[in-house]
């Protein structure tokens, strides 16, 4: 497994970030209890759109097991999507993910993270890298979400 800056804006690449999003993103609605989540409803164009630098996690074959994408502003990353395959979870994959933001971004004094305050998973992988919670919004006829940031 490696990990590789992936070039969202080429069509291909943003049709295998959907898949993984779309493998990925049902554990998460089904544990908020939100089936909307916008990466569950994204096309490879809106992909292809976003202003994000996305790391994908790469098998020796090839496949994209995981991703993350992110927006530095200043001195904020903002990570806006985690995904990870759920066949793969468990083997540290997001952990590796995050880590390499954290690494990227280095003289970043800020990273910070928004879930569904119903999801455990994800808000246990982020207190064990060091993110607190910072505050929590509702998102109209929606769950609870938490704000954590790190730094």
């Amino acid at each position: 497994m490696h990990l590789e800056h992936l070039d969202h804006r080429d069509i291909d690449v943003a049709a295998a970030i959907v898949a993984v999003q779309q493998a990925a993103y049902p554990l998460e609605a089904e544990l908020i209890g939100f089936d909307r989540i916008p990466p569950l409803i994204e096309t490879s164009d809106d992909i292809a759109a976003l202003d994000l630098v996305i790391i994908g996690s790469i098998d020796t074959s090839g496949e994209m097991l995981g991703l993350v994408g992110y927006q530095r502003v200043d001195d904020l990353v903002d990570i806006d999507r985690l995904a990870v395959l759920p066949q793969c979870g468990g083997r540290g994959i997001a952990t590796t993910l995050l880590t390499e933001v954290h690494e990227r971004e280095h003289d970043a004094p800020i990273f910070e993270v928004s879930t569904g305050a119903a999801n455990a998973p994800a808000i246990g992988l982020y207190r064990k890298l060091g993110y607190r919670r910072t505050g929590s919004f509702e998102i109209p006829d929606g769950p609870t979400m938490l704000t954590l940031r790190r730094g």
